[in-house]
């Protein structure tokens, strides 16, 4: 009888082994629906290009489009506005080589590349293009349609 009640006790230190198990998947859990909310990706391509930093505001009547176009030459700017994405793309100066990464030994970047998306309500086919040509930055300014 005295063996029976004591095979039925559960060790401290097995409860607490269990509650940190619970513990680190409910961490995990939770890390992932976190994580699962942002995109990770290369901020360049194998194909020679770089995206730009951007910053998309929202006023009632437009969105504006911020991007930071470090050594680009903006006489090869070119931006096309598409459903709700507007694509901006330009040349740089010139080519910008990598040497010694640890995961490429060279790399060439040639382009900046960037596509965003807009909500629905945006109407990329009026955009308007300011360029600050001595900061390297371009405002692309995306009034919203007109609802009754």
């Amino acid at each position: 009888m005295f063996e029976s009640r004591r095979r039925k006790r559960r060790d401290i230190f097995e409860i607490i082994r269990e509650f940190e198990e619970e513990i680190e998947r409910e961490f995990e859990e939770i890390i992932d629906r976190f994580l699962g909310q942002y995109e990770a990706k290369s901020m360049w391509g194998s194909d020679g290009t770089l995206e730009p930093l951007i910053e998309v505001k929202e006023t009632d009547n437009k969105y504006v489009i911020i991007v930071d176009l470090p050594l680009a030459n903006l006489k090869t700017l070119s931006i096309t506005g598409k459903y709700n994405t507007v694509e901006i793309r330009c040349q740089l100066k010139k080519d910008i080589r990598l040497d010694r990464w640890i995961i490429q030994r060279q790399t060439t970047f040639r382009e900046y590349r960037k596509t965003v998306m807009l909500p629905e309500d945006a109407d990329v086919a009026k955009f308007q293009v300011r360029k600050y040509e001595n900061f390297s930055i371009i405002e692309i300014i995306v009034p919203k349609k007109f609802r009754l």
